[in-house]
């Protein structure tokens, strides 16, 4: 039997964005002299991942892609991965079934992820019911977030309080029973203060036998100010989630298995329980035209409890499937504090916006694992018979603590020389040390790191329509980034280091109506663990790995006419293992396509209708950097219809229109994910 998913259309997003993390939103009346806005909707005007400054995208010499909330509607978006399918040298991983992982510019960015320019790197899946825009810095964003991969980051912009009142009800339903609710509200509490209040609950099966998702989440807050220079902003936010961890099919002979991709092989109890919980609190003080003094407050916790029955390969001439039970339950809470000034200076004719801070972050993370094989099954067609284990009896292959701290400075400067010419130049200053707890040995491992990550980057502007820039950049990642290392080396392993050069262009053009960016890259990453050829057992390991990726992106979007929206992007990426023992130099990464593209288009019809389509193409991928199992290209094609009335607007969203069987990413060679066959759902929002 197979399922289908729903690809549901359900956010109700509020109608501006923030450049400041702690600012009000652009329909706020309250008395703050901070307030900066930007369109969200033109990804050439303003974000605050970039520079964590009020400034043009044309004036930042990095590419940073921006989602808005139309987009997001009209798509039905749902998860991450639908937002992020609209930037390019973006791919999704499998995230083991419970969880965002995201690959860019062909590297891991599982935990380079950002809540309002704060470090969000706990492993969940996140929910979209709060979020006003999703924008991607590419390359190296060392220099203003400290560790992380040589892809980039992505940063989710929530909603946040406005004195303009804010009442909306989303209700949706569609394929695979699914159905959620989203709430919207938010208005002024009194004369100095505003306050925001979302709230989603969605459940659902899918169209993977067994597996089920329910999800409910809470996001309340409250900004206020005192006086005219000084604003506060407290934001929290409660998520639960169960979902049944998915570990896809398994591969026979080098591709996915040519099975019904409603296929499970995990059994009935296996689960994957959430609770994430997120507090911040921002201060803001102008000290006047010039100075601007501000402090970010974050902490964050979450508590995973799961089982999950794995694939591991195939048995009995290809027609059972080996299995192994794991029960992984794990904790994680961060502690993270900014300090930043930012000053406005001009001399000399040449205008400086300089800001520099001071952060710091204590983290810490417990892991239990039990695993154990059991019995196989059926690769055509699998059963779910056997009962719970007793969890306790599995035997424990990891039981570790890992805490880690952060000091660091950083300073950044942006320059401009003249109406032409302007360069953005910045430095941060690391000292990450490490802690790792084997409760089973007693053994502890302990690293510091002290590490400079710069960054500078030119722009020149011939015309007000078109910007062309370089960069040259650099990130680190620790050993202990993900929290584990399961080596007996862990003092030993200095961190993977990743130099990117970058050069672009940033245009508008038919009056502005269009605007595009293209970017040329390379990273090279060095510093890989990889296995000692001088050491036969293949425990010991040698950092003389590296990986290469360079590419060529393009992203497009605007009004090619009143009412003809348009957003497409396209990569080419040559990413390549350029050394290591432990796969063929020329290999591809993991899950990395040479080729992608996408291609969306809405046109307003009238009478308060509107029509969209779109197409995106996926080149082929490998599910191992082994390169033993090809995942075959794939193209998806989805549709909507919307209507717009007074104070109510409904929806219907049809995607992978052509009913394509294909295979999203994968794990590993025998934990492949395929996608979603074709799904409907239908919404209705309304405002009070």
């Amino acid at each position: 039997m197979q399922h289908r998913r729903i690809q549901p259309h359900v956010l109700a997003l509020a109608a501006a964005a923030l450049c400041s993390q702690f600012a009000y939103a652009a329909d706020t009346e309250l008395p703050m002299v901070t307030v900066q806005t930007a369109a969200s909707s033109d990804p050439l005007h303003g974000t605050s991942s970039a520079t964590k400054l009020d400034v043009p995208l044309r004036d930042v010499p990095q590419s940073v892609q921006i989602v808005d909330k139309e987009l997001i509607r009209a798509q039905g978006a749902v998860d991450m991965k639908d937002v992020l399918r609209n930037v390019s040298g973006v791919a999704p991983s499998q995230g083991e079934g419970r969880r965002d992982q995201f690959y860019i510019r062909g590297f891991d960015a599982t935990r380079d992820t950002l809540l309002d320019g704060m470090r969000d790197d706990s492993l969940y899946f996140r929910d979209l019911g709060n979020v006003e825009r999703i924008e991607v810095l590419k390359g190296p964003a060392a220099v203003l977030y400290g560790r992380g991969s040589a892809g980039g980051v992505i940063n989710r912009v929530t909603k946040k309080p406005v004195k303009t009142p804010v009442r909306e009800v989303t209700l949706s339903g569609g394929s695979e029973n699914f159905r959620r609710l989203d709430l919207d509200l938010g208005g002024a509490a009194g004369e100095q203060a505003a306050f925001r209040l979302t709230g989603a609950y969605e459940a659902g099966d899918n169209y993977r036998d067994v597996v089920h998702s329910e999800r409910a989440v809470l996001a309340p807050s409250i900004a206020w100010t005192a006086g005219r220079d000084t604003s506060f902003l407290l934001q929290t936010e409660f998520l639960h989630q169960n979902r049944t961890p998915d570990r896809g099919i398994p591969s026979v002979n080098g591709v996915p298995a040519d099975v019904p991709v409603g296929n499970f092989y995990g059994e009935r109890y296996d689960y994957a329980k959430t609770d994430a919980q997120n507090a911040r609190f921002n201060v803001e003080h102008v000290v006047n035209d010039k100075l601007t003094l501000r402090n970010n407050f974050q902490y964050s916790k979450l508590k995973l409890d799961a089982i999950n029955t794995r694939t591991l390969g195939l048995a009995a001439g290809n027609t059972q499937v080996r299995r192994q039970i794991t029960y992984f339950p794990q904790d994680q809470s961060n502690f993270l504090n900014q300090t930043e000034l930012a000053y406005q200076l001009d001399a000399g004719g040449i205008r400086h916006a300089l800001l520099t801070g001071i952060e710091l972050g204590h983290q810490k993370s417990g892991r239990l694992v039990r695993a154990a094989a059991t019995t196989s099954v059926s690769l055509q067609a699998p059963q779910q018979l056997i009962a719970m284990p007793d969890l306790a009896a599995l035997p424990m292959t990891i039981n570790n603590d890992f805490k880690a701290d952060t000091v660091a400075w950083y300073a950044q400067d942006q320059v401009s020389f003249s109406e032409q010419w302007k360069m953005l130049a910045g430095v941060r200053a690391d000292r990450f040390k490490q802690e790792q707890s084997d409760l089973r040995t007693g053994l502890v491992q302990n690293r510091t790191d002290s590490v400079w990550s710069p960054r500078i980057g030119v722009v020149y502007q011939p015309s007000q329509a078109h910007a062309l820039y370089a960069n040259v950049s650099r990130s680190f990642l620790p050993v202990g980034n993900d929290f584990f290392y399961g080596g007996k080396d862990f003092a030993q392993i200095k961190p993977v280091e990743s130099l990117q050069k970058e050069i672009g262009d940033k245009s508008e053009w038919f009056g502005g109506r269009l605007q595009s960016t293209v970017a040329l890259y390379e990273i090279t990453q060095r510093n890989v663990a990889t296995k000692d050829p001088s050491d036969p057992s293949g425990v010991r390991q040698v950092q003389t790995g590296e990986q290469r990726s360079r590419g060529l992106e393009v992203d497009l979007t605007g009004n090619l006419a009143q009412g003809w929206k348009v957003f497409a992007n396209a990569t080419v990426n040559h990413a390549r293992i350029t050394q290591s023992n432990n796969y063929k130099v020329g290999n591809r990464p993991a899950n990395i396509p040479k080729h992608a593209a996408g291609l969306w288009s809405n046109y307003e019809l009238g009478h308060g209708f509107t029509i969209g389509a779109g197409a995106f193409y996926v080149g082929d991928r490998f599910a191992v950097e082994d390169n033993a199992v090809r995942l075959p290209s794939y193209v998806r094609l989805d549709a909507m219809l919307g209507y717009k009335g007074k104070n109510w607007e409904a929806g219907l969203n049809l995607n992978n229109l052509a009913d394509k069987v294909y295979y999203e990413s994968a794990n590993n060679n025998f934990q492949i994910q395929p996608g979603a066959p074709r799904s409907v759902m239908a919404y209705v929002r309304v405002k009070i």
